[in-house]
């Protein structure tokens, strides 16, 4: 009986990690950029990055000051990117007071959910604001979600970021760049 119980189990095991683990749905996705948002929202980088793959591609393309800067990273460069721009936006906040909050907001044009429900094609627009006029962020995206162990994961990304920078007495745009 004992051994029934266990072969039982296995074979649930089996069956999450190799098919009911790795499906997703519409509602799936949209609770992913849902998270993120919290997760920027409370400048929570390490939140960030658990939302990404471990073979996950990042193809961004940043322009700032008129200067564009391409880059393709890897989970732990982007990780890292992410950890640097939540410290900027945290020596922000700090130097501009309360007044500085960070506003994020979000918006999906499409998901397309693949047939086999393993991956999900995902393109829209997020601006990550700080104060009126300190600093914003807006990106244009297209990402490709999958699901492992019951987890949803960043995957794939190519996205376009402009960022402007502003406010007197808040950062000058030669400050961001400086280590």
């Amino acid at each position: 009986m004992k051994q029934i119980a266990i072969v039982i189990a296995l074979c649930v095991g089996a069956w999450y990690f190799f098919i009911g683990g790795r499906k997703l749905d519409e509602s799936m996705v949209r609770d992913y950029y849902q998270q993120e948002a919290r997760a920027v929202s409370a400048n929570d980088a390490d939140r960030l990055c658990k939302q990404l793959s471990s073979k996950a591609v990042i193809e961004t393309r940043t322009t700032i000051m008129g200067r564009t800067e391409e880059a393709s990273l890897n989970r732990d460069e982007a990780c890292a990117a992410t950890r640097k721009t939540m410290e900027t936006l945290r020596r922000v906040g700090d130097q501009g007071g309360a007044i500085l909050s960070i506003e994020y907001d979000y918006h999906i044009d499409t998901v397309e959910v693949a047939s086999d429900r393993r991956s999900a094609i995902v393109k829209g627009t997020s601006v990550l604001k700080m104060g009126d006029a300190a600093m914003q962020l807006k990106t244009s995206f297209s990402q490709r979600l999958e699901r492992e162990l019951g987890q949803m994961r960043l995957v794939h990304s190519e996205d376009s970021t402009v960022v402007r920078l502003g406010g007197r007495g808040v950062m000058s745009q030669s400050d961001f760049f400086r280590k």
